[in-house]
């Protein structure tokens, strides 16, 4: 569009200046006319003249005639002169009008060619920013097919790994198809194995029912037998006693009281406790032998097993119970954390439990020395008494003596604690010396206190009704009105006249809904499982368990197939087995069905 606006404003330029130089000719032809009109008058007025002259005055004369030609002459030459210079002139006039149109032509050409030019070059400038925008264009596309060159060369690697892994994955599930056949055909014969076993099971169930009649009769022959007969336990030599305590290292002593000294040792690769009894025990090899036959056919699960005796020396071989002592646990002695008041009511029903079993002996057995640091404690803080029956392998004269000079108000000892009035007076064990002594430590389950004056204090208490005050709040949220109705009843334990104390059996009634609402309200987290309740046969918690003639206790089953394939001997010492009769652990199956109910 400016193009055109630009022709057509030259064109009117150009246009303008030929009209201008076609007006500039006119005029010089118009003015040579003029001249030549006034050369044309200049001889008509001459002629005039000179017949107006002639006409007046005849007396002009030849010369003028001359002079006339002259003139005349003259004036033709003027006349061809100015016509051949208005010829001139138009000629002129026509070349500048050819030379200003070629001029014009050419004008215009050049305004045309640098029109194109500038058109030229906006296309060539348009051209390269086309070329640039294509180049641009091209390396884009050429990293675009570098990328998807790098990503085909990825996917062909990753294609190459997938094919490797398809074809490793491949032999592990052919593999696998042999081992699931394996598999099936282990299955298949487990299934027939366990339907055998079923079968077994039903057989026995069978036989357990036809010999359900018979037990109370084997259990009476049992009891016959094992009264008439001596119960075999291990005897050792005081050389081995001196090498198991590594020549009476101090560093293996457990305690010493006034009934003897304890000390760790290892007895024919068996971890033991020791019991050396004190010097100014005299009693005859018979009296010794005759009174650890008695504590020997004792076995409770609550009781600590007696292993063994050393008759030269006059010392008792325990199993060795790795938690400590009750006394090391409820005064957190060595940083040890404080025991749940679930645990202590469960240590004082399995306290209460032994006494009673005990007690009931025949004949019967007072333990004459209760008190925090004869209760052990295993793993799973399940209570075991030690030193029962020690008493009565001491002289009484002997044990008096020293009970006075310990008991002295001028040595006031820990142990006056739990020593019954009535017995430092009369110098008379009874049951009821054991009820004092466990009322004690009833108390100090409860309050978590060692001191001399727990008796005094915990009747202030109840008095004023600020028994919680006493409770120990580091066994956790007591149950109080339990609580104190305990501890009403360990006073009554402790009343000075052994008539005015309760039975132990009135006291486990009390305990035991004490013990089931501590086990409904703790915390249900798996416990190990208790050693004793593991058959040393099978290594399984015992659903029957049977006390053989070495004392020890297994799984029915297990035991009886030991007897059957011919063996005589204890699976536990190796030693001969006075017969094969078994008795029923009753006692350790209801503690075995109790720990599973907790679970």
């Amino acid at each position: 569009m400016w193009r055109a606006q630009r022709l057509v404003f030259l064109m009117s330029a150009r246009g303008i200046t030929l009209l201008q130089s076609c007006t500039d000719v006119e005029e010089v032809a118009g003015d040579l006319e003029g001249i030549l009109g006034r050369f044309d008058y200049y001889p008509v007025h001459s002629c005039q003249s000179t017949n107006i002259i002639l006409s007046t005055s005849k007396l002009i004369p030849l010369l003028a005639d001359e002079e006339e030609k002259t003139k005349t002459q003259t004036t033709e030459e003027t006349c061809s002169r100015l016509e051949q210079a208005i010829m001139d002139t138009k000629d002129s006039k026509q070349k500048a009008l050819v030379e200003a149109v070629k001029r014009w032509k050419e004008e215009d050409n050049v305004m045309e060619a640098k029109c194109k030019a500038k058109a030229l070059e906006n296309l060539c400038i348009k051209e390269i920013s086309l070329i640039k925008e294509m180049e641009e264009a091209l390396n884009r596309r050429k990293q675009e097919v570098e990328k998807k060159r790098n990503q085909r060369d990825e996917f062909l690697k990753e294609l190459q790994m997938v094919q490797e892994h398809k074809f490793a994955l491949e032999s592990q599930i052919s593999g696998s198809q042999n081992t699931v056949d394996e598999l099936e055909q282990k299955i298949i014969s487990a299934v027939q194995l366990l339907i055998s076993f079923k079968e077994r099971r039903d057989a026995a169930m069978m036989e357990y029912e036809n010999a359900r009649q018979e037990v109370r009769r084997l259990k009476r022959s049992a009891i016959a037998a094992a009264a008439g007969s001596k119960s075999e336990i291990l005897e050792f030599s005081f050389m081995e006693i001196n090498e198991a305590t590594h020549n009476f290292d101090p560093s293996w002593k457990i305690s010493e009281g006034k009934y003897g000294s304890v000390y760790k040792g290892l007895l024919r690769h068996l971890l033991v406790a020791i019991k050396m009894l004190p010097s100014y025990s005299s009693q005859s090899l018979l009296d010794f032998q005759n009174g650890v036959e008695i504590f020997s056919r004792v076995r409770h699960p609550n009781l600590v097993m007696l292993v063994g005796t050393c008759p030269e020396s006059r010392s008792l071989v325990y199993e060795y119970v790795r938690n400590g002592s009750l006394e090391d646990n409820l005064f957190c002695k060595d940083k040890m954390p404080p025991l749940p008041w679930q645990t202590r009511i469960s240590i004082a029903v399995q306290i209460c439990s032994s006494l009673i079993f005990l007690h009931s002996n025949k004949p019967c057995i007072i333990h004459g020395n209760l008190k925090p640091s004869k209760v052990l404690l295993d793993a799973n803080f399940v209570s075991k008494l030690t030193d029962f029956g020690v008493f009565y392998l001491i002289p009484q004269s002997e044990s008096g003596s020293n009970l006075t000079g310990i008991c002295n108000k001028s040595n006031p000892n820990f142990t006056s604690l739990y020593i019954d009035p009535e017995y430092l007076e009369t110098g008379m064990l009874t049951p009821e010396s054991d009820v004092y002594s466990f009322g004690i430590i009833l108390l100090q389950l409860l309050t978590g206190r060692a001191g001399l004056d727990i008796l005094k204090e915990v009747r202030c208490a109840i008095e004023k009704d600020n028994f919680k005050a006493l409770l120990d709040c580091s066994g956790g949220n007591w149950p109080f009105e339990e609580a104190e109705q305990l501890a009403n009843l360990a006073l009554r334990c402790c009343e000075k006249n052994r008539l005015d104390r309760p039975d132990l059996v009135l006291i486990l009634r009390v305990l035991e809904p004490m013990k089931t609402s501590g086990i409904d309200s703790g915390p249900k987290e798996p416990s190990r499982i208790p050693s004793h309740f593991v058959c040393p046969i099978l290594q399984e918690v015992m659903d029957d368990p049977q006390i053989a003639a070495d004392g020890f206790t297994y799984e029915a089953e297990a035991i009886r197939g030991w007897l059957k394939s011919g063996h005589n001997t204890s699976p536990m010492t190796n030693l001969k087995l006075e017969h094969c009769n078994l008795l029923p652990n009753h006692a350790l199956h209801q503690a075995i069905l109790e720990w599973r109910q907790r679970l």
